[in-house]
């Protein structure tokens, strides 16, 4: 199975580039992890010869804005019966265990245009409206609250997150809270 993902999948998805301004630009494609395998004896003091009858494997698919979660499943399911059909008594279960669809603001989002103001009036530049490849909190506040006027914005920078040296300057965090402070003030003020 791991070989065929990694002869027939991978690269598939390398030839799939998502339109949307993704941060870092190499996350711009789908990707597939193999996050965990297990099997046979684990965790024994003596070695006993067992032969294991069952392994598992837990893989993590990113998917773009422009896939469906049906076709990606598909995908798989495709691979898995290819190695079925090859291998007389192997039997699969597939379960899905996350998903997570990707999310996108609606054009002309009252939110955005008041992050924009307040980076703007801080002096901060112009805002750069990006998406992001991972698993944001505001995802599961638009699908399961509903709330469509939602975003990640904070300090740091993106390449540096979930590294083993990740780390965030005070003087960033400061500018972030003040954006953030704006924000608000802005979108709680009636507009003339």
């Amino acid at each position: 199975v791991l070989h065929e993902l990694h002869a027939h999948v991978q690269p598939l998805l390398l030839t799939r580039r998502s339109a949307m301004p993704v941060v870092p630009e190499a996350a711009r494609h789908a990707t597939l992890n193999v996050n965990s395998i297990s099997g046979g004896q684990d965790g024994e003091d003596v070695q006993s010869p067992c032969v294991a009858d069952e392994a598992s494997a837990v893989f993590d698919r990113r998917f773009l804005e422009e896939e469906t979660f049906e076709t990606v499943k598909s995908e798989i399911v495709d691979v898995l019966d290819r190695v079925q059909r090859r291998i007389p008594g192997l039997r699969y279960a597939l379960r899905d265990r996350m998903i997570v669809h990707p999310v996108r603001l609606p054009d002309g989002s009252p939110l955005v245009a008041a992050l924009s103001r307040a980076i703007s009036e801080l002096g901060l530049g112009t805002a750069q409206l990006v998406a992001s490849p991972g698993t944001y909190d505001h995802k599961h506040v638009t699908r399961i609250g509903g709330i469509e006027q939602c975003v990640a914005y904070g300090p740091g920078q993106l390449e540096l997150a979930h590294q083993p040296d990740e780390w965030c300057a005070i003087d960033d965090l400061v500018r972030a809270t003040q954006v953030m402070a704006l924000t608000a003030l802005d979108l709680l003020s009636p507009h003339a």
